[in-house]
């Protein structure tokens, strides 16, 4: 059978909503639940496109191996959520 090229269902609870990227300006899916935690988790479901939230990802990973980050470890981790923040061009935590 073909395959139906409608749009997606937005209606659909497990797919993210769309936002307007605060890192790319444009408008497309959101990251969705990023397991981010707090407020900076909530900020990047509200504001950062799936797109940009994948670029992260990988530049994060480059990161983690540069500085020998451990996020298993608090410190380690705190400077990673700073590095996301740094990324996405979200003020720094309180």
């Amino acid at each position: 059978l073909p395959v139906s090229a409608t749009a997606p269902d937005r209606t659909d609870p497990l797919m993210p909503e769309d936002v307007t990227c605060i890192r790319c300006g444009l408008t497309r899916a959101g990251a969705g639940r990023v397991g981010l935690p707090g407020e900076l988790g909530a900020q990047i479901d509200r504001s950062v496109c799936a797109e940009c939230w994948k670029e992260w990802l990988q530049q994060q990973v480059r990161l983690i191996n540069h500085y020998s980050l451990r996020p298993m470890v608090k410190e380690d981790r705190e400077k990673i959520y700073a590095l996301t923040r740094d990324f996405f061009g979200l003020p720094p935590a309180a």
